[in-house]
Parts: C-alpha cells; structure tokens; sequence
C-alpha cells in the first residue's frame, strides 16, 4: 500500500482569477421576462463551505445570475450537508438544482440500496461534472500505513446522512472489513473535520471533493505534517467488486502543497442535478451559459478544470438527462445512451 506523504508549510494555491464580463452566445436567448413579473427563486443545493460544491454552486449562480437573470429566475448556491441532504431537498422542493455524487443519485432514482421504499422520482441530470475524489487524509503520527491501520482510529466520516458519510462506510467495508464500530466515527464537515485534525482530537477524514479541496490545501499549509492513503491495484480490485461506481483517480504532482509525486487514489463523477420541472429551455440555457464561459469558470476554481465537456454524460446512471439537456447535447452531438433519455 502507497503512501503519500505531503509536508506544510508552503505557499497556498491560488485558483482565483479575474472573470471575463462578456458572455458569447451562439443560441437566442428567450425574451426577457415581462415587467412586474414575479422572479422565481432558484437555490443550488451544494455542500459545505470546506468542500467543492459550495464555491463551485456560487460560481454557476453568479454566472447563471449574468447571463440570464433578467428572464425571471434568480439563482442561488445553498449549504447543505451533500449528496444525501441534496436529493432530499430536491424530493421536498426546497431546491430546484444540486451538486451531487452519481452513485447515489443513481440508487436514489432507482429506489435500490439505501434507498430502497424511498425513490426519489423527480431528479434530472443536467451534466456530468468533476471526480469526486477520496481524500483520506490522516495524521502521520496516527501509524495508518494500509486501511486497515484505521481500525479503532477517531475518524471525521463526513456530515450526518452526507454521501461522504455513505462512502465512508463503503471503503473501510470494502477494503478492511471494517463496520463503524470498529472506529470511532466521527460525523464533521470538512472544515470541521480538518480543524480536528490539526488539533489532534481525530486521527483521520475523508475529504470526498474535487480537487483541490479547500479543507485539504488548507490543512497542509499548517505545520502538522500528515499523509494520504492511497489505493493500490489490490484495493481497485477490491472495490470493483464491491462498490463498481469507484474508479481510478489520479492527483497530479503539485496539486496541493508539499505534494512532491501523483498519488493514486479513487473517486465517484458527480453531477449537476435539476428538478424535472424545471423549464426545458431554462436548462438548455443554462448549459449554454455553462460551455460559453468555461475556460472562465475554470480560472475561479480549478474542479471545473476536471470537467471533460467532450464526454459530458460519462459516469452518469440510473436517473434520466432533464429534456433541456437532451436538447442541448444532441444538438452538439453527443450521443446519449438510451438509459439516460427521458
């Protein structure tokens, strides 16, 4: 088993950049929505402030908010505990989009897993996103050599009822037969979890995000030195049968500070969600605006950067693209699968 070391102390990243003001558009935008009429409120669910979904749901509103604020919607990233809170508040109506992991959308469309007797009919893909990436980060003092060194080990496993908390489970199961209660579970944010961390009150989290994470970049800037598992070929194996929605991640050298070689590590594509009754052409020029400023967004963060827009739907399953979708991708010639058509 490989381990990654990466020592603080060095410069932190820097992702941010200016943001071109100009939209081009090669699509007729509808008409602007007719005066005095009422805006609807659109809210993205994302995640928490530590993690990817968070910066890269306010990244899409402002963008949204520019482009086509003046049609009568008003777009918004909102907190949340991930994945698992995500899909719930789009069943309850109380988002019309999210940021969230496929795997669980997925069992969520289908009823299967752990959503088995509470299938989550309403959810639309709009496009495929970024890896969310495993992030198994522990103190080097801790002696977590192989994943089954965490055994009795204070772990930060994610927000209650997240995905990452989900995930969690999965890989000690998988790869160590370990149950929760052959740890100290510890349910925190990834903030939270990387201050605990630093503090010394758990031995290890794991950060399920694109990368960089803010959590991580920030807790290798301190003086504690740490390390990340990683995940060999018998540990790809492992999860291929178990959990076959994992897939080979790699983070190149000098994503995060001190990070001197690529570690090898796994991760689940996310996904930019929406409700199925959200307009069509709503979600045709969202995407729009999406392939339009690109290059833009990826210099405000880098997990746009992780986006392969030629290959937009790859990883996605179990529920269908939202009709504006389907639209936007045929027109650019992408082929969708017949399991993602409405």
């Amino acid at each position: 088993m490989g381990i990654g070391r990466l020592r603080s102390g060095l410069a932190a990243l820097g992702i941010l950049a200016a943001v071109s003001a100009a939209l081009v558009v090669t699509t007729e935008l509808p008409a602007a929505a007719p005066a005095g009429a009422a805006e609807r409120h659109l809210a993205i669910a994302t995640g928490s402030r530590g993690g990817t979904y968070f910066p890269v749901g306010e990244i899409l509103a402002k963008h949204f908010n520019a482009a086509l604020g003046n049609r009568g919607f008003r777009w918004s990233a909102r907190l949340s505990g991930g994945t698992a809170e995500n899909l719930e508040l789009l069943k309850k109506g109380d988002a019309a989009m999210a940021i969230a992991m496929a795997n669980l959308t997925g069992f969520a469309a289908t009823g299967t897993v752990r959503y088995q007797g509470n299938r989550i009919p309403n959810l639309r893909y709009v496009l495929g996103l970024w890896p969310d990436v495993t992030q198994f980060v522990c103190r080097a003092d801790a002696k977590v050599g192989t994943w089954s060194d965490l055994r009795g080990k204070r772990i930060a496993v994610g927000p209650p009822g997240s995905g990452t908390e989900f995930s969690s489970g999965v890989l000690l199961q998988a790869l160590a037969g370990l149950s929760w209660g052959d740890i100290v579970p510890v349910r925190l944010g990834y903030d939270e979890g990387a201050q605990a961390l630093r503090e010394g009150r758990i031995d290890a989290f794991n950060a399920e995000a694109g990368i960089p994470t803010k959590a991580v970049a920030e807790l290798l800037e301190t003086p504690a030195e740490v390390t990340l598992l990683e995940f060999s070929e018998e540990d790809m194996a492992r999860l291929a049968a178990a959990a076959p929605f994992y897939a080979r991640v790699v983070i190149p050298e000098g994503t995060y500070p001190g990070q001197a070689e690529p570690l090898g590590v796994a991760g689940i594509r996310s996904a930019l969600l929406a409700d199925e009754s959200l307009p069509e052409n709503v979600v045709y020029d969202m995407l729009t605006v999406i392939y339009a400023r690109k290059e833009a967004m990826a210099k405000e963060h880098a997990a746009f950067t992780k986006v392969d827009y030629d290959n937009p739907l790859a990883g996605l399953y179990g529920a269908p693209l939202h009709p504006g979708a389907v639209r936007f991708f045929t027109e650019k010639g992408v082929r969708i699968p017949p399991e993602l058509l409405p």
